[in-house]
């Protein structure tokens, strides 16, 4: 016996702008966040962790080891800076271990999550969420993004022992950073408002649920951000940030409130019909109603089917399930399956392909529906 699925993924995507009038005042603010962002950038050294801008360090080579190695504040005021020190065999490797000891100073995991990463830079370069025609901001909050660099940070001193191992200190302005971060945050959290504004009609379908889990990321985002303000002494108390648990909370609840209805030909006592309401009710979808902003049609195609020199009578069968937007009347998930059952009648092997069809789906189709549920992101 042999089955066959057939999958395919139509994500939703952003494709312009909408709500503008009810977006018009978040979308000032982060403008506004945008613009007071490029006056920090430009105010400092280099953005998002490399030094091409910033003042060469000072290099040193042999001789008596200086005191930073130890004590990376031994010549930078604790009270103005954050620093680190990295060492090993080249000096590159020895920056990234310093840039990355600073990160781990402020809790941030190097083990970045890229997929976050990836969502939020290409939610900024194609224009989903507000930054700035200024390629330098573009770039700064797209290297923000990966939360594994911190904007501004450089390497002010180098000493090679002259013995193969190569020690580089690194520092962060605290007054710098607690600025430029800060007004990432604000930029984040007009975006959060952007994306969540809208109608309980338009919230409760699978675009609304998209907008919502950009917004997720988004707060997540804001939530190191906001770690980086405290511990360089800033305070972001005032900025009245949206949690991620707040907004997964409404996640959950559209969700309970999306609606799918049924189109099918071919179900035998609603037996197709019902092991597919099972997933979706199971995933905390709701399949009842008359005029649904989804639809699922399925079709059931059932054939008799005889072998030579084999007494069992066969039913071949194909099932193809579209879940359709009816609004667009655009496919969002495709579902196939097709196989074949015998018995010495063709009425049993029939009786037999409903209970395979009913076991295949409820083995194949709730992975489907997750995964297509999980990436729900903008592409």
């Amino acid at each position: 016996m042999k089955f066959k699925i057939l999958v395919f993924l139509f994500l939703g995507i952003f494709t312009h702008v909408l709500f503008a009038q009810s977006l018009a005042n978040s979308q000032a603010a982060a403008d506004d966040a945008t613009r007071r962002l490029e006056e920090a950038l430009r105010g400092g050294s280099a953005a998002s962790g490399n030094t091409q801008n910033a003042p060469a360090a000072q290099v040193t080579r042999g001789g008596e080891r200086p005191a930073w190695v130890i004590n990376p504040y031994a010549t930078l005021s604790q009270d103005h800076y954050v620093a680190a020190v990295g060492y090993a065999s080249n000096r590159a490797e020895a920056e990234r271990r310093a840039l990355a000891n600073l990160v781990v100073f402020f809790g941030i995991s190097i083990d970045t999550r890229l997929e976050v990463t990836s969502i939020y830079s290409e939610a900024v370069n194609n224009g989903l969420i507000s930054s700035s025609e200024n390629t330098h901001v573009n770039d700064t909050i797209a290297t923000a993004a990966s939360l594994n660099n911190l904007i501004g940070a450089q390497v002010v001193s180098v000493w090679d022992d002259g013995r193969g191992t190569v020690n580089v200190l690194a520092y962060i302005e605290k007054e710098r950073t607690a600025v430029i971060y800060t007004q990432l945050i604000r930029l984040n959290q007009s975006n959060i408002e952007n994306l969540t504004r809208m109608s309980n009609a338009e919230k409760n379908t699978f675009t609304g649920l998209q907008r919502f889990r950009l917004a997720v990321i988004l707060a997540g985002i804001n939530a190191e951000y906001a770690g980086i303000v405290s511990l360089v002494g800033g305070s972001t108390v005032s900025l009245n940030i949206t949690t991620a648990d707040s907004l997964n909370l409404e996640i959950q609840n559209i969700i309970r409130n999306i609606s799918v209805g049924f189109s099918i030909t071919g179900d035998s006592n609603n037996r197709v019909r019902d092991a597919f309401a099972r997933v979706l009710n199971s995933e905390g979808l709701r399949t009842q109603g008359s005029n649904t902003p989804y639809v699922l049609e399925i079709s059931i195609n059932m054939a008799e089917a005889v072998f030579p020199n084999n007494n069992f009578i066969f039913c071949r069968f194909t099932v193809n399930a579209n879940l359709v937007e009816r609004a667009t009347g655009s496919v969002i998930l495709s579902f196939t399956i097709t196989d074949r059952e015998g018995h010495t009648t063709y009425e049993e092997a029939q009786a037999r392909s409903y209970l395979r069809i009913e076991r295949m789906i409820t083995e194949s189709y709730p992975g489907l529906l997750r995964e297509y549920l999980a990436a729900l992101m903008p592409q």
